[in-house]
């Protein structure tokens, strides 16, 4: 992928979803690269919450044994994601969806990719200006939650309803996965 190709993409993902999905999942992605992906954005996530916990733990917004293990936080971070793809897939197989683990890995990566940048930028933003960075922050996650519709109809190849039930279901399965990861990962 070329940097042009990323960026008409990108901008293509905010401005017509579902027409992104489609071009995404046209490109022939190797299996190992989108494992490798999925990796990195949590080696990505993990280093920029090593960032940012510490300062959260003094303000006891979080438990400082958490702030103190960014490995631990990567590990969970990787987990969580391996598991939205499985659920993601099968929920959506379940309502008569087509998208395999490899289809749902594929726009995964590419949507945290998008969310890593945008919570980064965010992050800088928020150094000037506390309420915009606030307002842009809710602004993008709404909107993201339409990107993430359209992706998740386009990888199953039905509506946008079916992928509400589809994100519905991996969210209750999300919440109870990720409360059993809490434990097993001692971040309770």
């Amino acid at each position: 992928m070329t940097f042009d190709l990323v960026k008409s993409l990108a901008i293509e993902t905010v401005t017509s979803p579902a027409t992104a999905a489609r071009r995404l999942l046209s490109i022939a992605v190797p299996g190992q690269a989108l494992v490798l992906g999925v990796v990195l954005l949590a080696v990505l996530n993990g280093l920029y919450y090593a960032l940012l916990l510490p300062g959260l733990a003094q303000a006891g917004l979080v438990a400082p044994s958490i702030a103190e293990a960014p490995f631990l936080v990567t590990a969970f971070i990787f987990a969580v994601f391996a598991v939205m793809i499985v659920l993601t897939s099968k929920a959506g197989q379940f309502l008569g969806g087509t998208g395999d683990l490899e289809r749902i890995a594929q726009i995964t990566v590419w949507l945290q990719a998008l969310r890593f940048a945008g919570q980064v930028a965010i992050a800088l933003i928020s150094f000037a200006s506390p309420a915009i960075s606030w307002l842009l922050s809710t602004a993008i996650g709404l909107w993201g939650i339409w990107i993430l519709l359209n992706f998740i109809a386009e990888a199953h190849g039905f509506t946008v309803p079916k992928a509400i039930g589809t994100l519905v279901m991996t969210f209750f399965g999300m919440v109870l996965i990720m409360s059993i990861l809490s434990v097993v990962f001692g971040l309770t």
